[in-house]
This record gives C-alpha cells, sequence and structure tokens, in this order.
C-alpha cells in the first residue's frame, strides 16, 4: 500500500494507492480550497478523478470542509455511524455533509468495508480532540490518526480518553501515525 501526503496550509491528507491505483483519501481541506487539493494531488501524480471514496478523521472544518464539493466528482464519503450526528449538524460555511449520499459504516463493519477497496485495515474510535474522532489502522502498522493529541500533551481533564484511545491503536497493531498534522512519527 502506498500513501501519499497530499496535504496543504499545515494539515496533511492522505491517499491511499494500490499498484498506483488510488483507493481512499484521508480527510480534505477547508472549504472554498477544491483548487488546492486539486493541485496538490496533480502534482504527487494522483488525479483526484481517480479517487472514489472518501473518509474523515473527524469533521471539523480543516479535515472535512471539502467533502459537498467532492461528491459531484464521483467520490464517495465513507461516514462511520458513530460520526453521523456530527457530520449531519455540520453548517454550510463549514462544508455541510450530505449524509444521505454517504456509504454508512460501523466501526465492527469497516474491516470489510476496507477490503472491499482492496485495503487490510479497519477504523477505530480514538476520542480525544473530538468525540467523532476515528483513526484509520492498516494491517502494516500505519495508522491516520487526524488531531489525535500525543498523550504527552493530555490536559488532566482527558488523559483518561487520550491513554483509553491510544491504547486502541497499540492494541490495533499501530506502529507508525500519520498525523493531520506534524510529522509523521513510530510509536514506542
Amino acid at each position: 500500500m502506498e500513501i501519499v501526503d497530499v496535504g496543504y496550509d499545515s494539515t496533511h491528507y492522505y491517499v491511499l494507492s494500490l499498484k498506483g491505483r488510488p483507493k481512499l483519501l484521508i480527510d480534505v481541506g477547508m472549504p472554498g480550497t477544491l483548487a488546492k487539493l486539486q493541485h496538490q494531488c496533480k502534482r504527487a501524480g494522483v488525479p483526484l478523478t481517480d479517487l472514489k471514496h472518501l473518509v474523515c478523521t473527524h469533521f471539523h472544518p480543516d479535515h472535512a470542509g471539502l467533502v459537498s464539493d467532492l461528491l459531484p466528482l464521483g467520490i464517495r464519503l465513507i461516514l462511520v455511524d458513530l460520526q453521523r450526528g456530527v457530520a449531519a449538524s455540520v453548517k454550510p460555511e463549514y462544508g455541510a455533509v450530505n449524509v444521505a449520499a454517504a456509504l454508512m459504516t460501523t466501526l465492527a463493519d469497516s474491516r470489510v468495508r476496507l477490503a472491499q477497496l482492496g485495503i487490510a485495515g479497519q477504523f477505530i474510535a480514538t476520542p480525544g480532540h473530538s468525540d467523532d474522532s476515528i483513526s484509520v489502522v492498516l494491517d502494516s502498522g500505519a495508522a491516520f490518526t487526524g488531531d489525535l493529541p500525543p498523550l504527552f500533551m493530555a490536559a488532566e481533564d482527558s488523559a483518561a480518553v487520550l491513554q483509553a484511545s491510544w491504547a486502541r491503536l497499540r492494541a490495533c497493531g499501530a506502529t507508525t501515525i500519520y498525523p493531520g498534522h506534524g510529522s509523521v512519527w513510530k510509536l514506542g
């Protein structure tokens, strides 16, 4: 599985490709930045028009703001059931989400959904930044965590939630962290 960073404006967005064929886009940019995403994809040799599926680690504008702009391009949102309420409540100025057009899945069924795309992995709940946060964990150990803070950044009131999220990541075999902001790092 090839991992291509097509991010811009201090946020990383990742494309998972298999044998040069794009399979999944993880996160997208702020509303009004479609041209930047198209440019980054073209620059990376991943035509946006070749992508058919998208998942958002959470529904803040810098990670999900372009969802509605991608639907007309034939890219479908894979929406985890625990994200449905938050996704449905996104205001238009922050990139409203057409929940009815999404491919719904559960965490338990995510491995099957990803296998349909040729991806060995799963979605897991990783609250700590937001209640709707998920991470995409590949069987290779790559984990796409969005804005999940590292444990050393935990405030007292969120330390237990973060510890549980990082414990789930470790239990799923996460070894390399691909964050929404900052550098890729190894999970020790």
